[in-house]
């Protein structure tokens, strides 16, 4: 199935959430954004592929343990 277009903006979305979490080392900061990652994944559109994030996006996804360890 392609990846709709709503999807493609989502993933953009959830790519800048990323991000802003690799530039901050605030512990709350850190925490909020993890869980801003958390309710644009989960309310994301069915199409989402998870292969087209960056590669440090699915790296950083399965620290936070939101993608599985394929």
């Amino acid at each position: 199935m392609a990846e709709s277009a709503i999807a493609a903006i989502q993933r953009q979305q959830i790519e800048i959430a990323i991000g802003e979490l690799l530039l901050t080392s605030d512990f709350y900061m850190r925490q909020s954004t993890t869980e801003r990652i958390r309710h644009l994944i989960s309310h994301a559109d069915h199409s989402l592929d998870i292969h087209k994030f960056s590669e440090v996006a699915q790296d950083e996804l399965r620290e936070l343990n939101l993608l599985p360890d394929n």
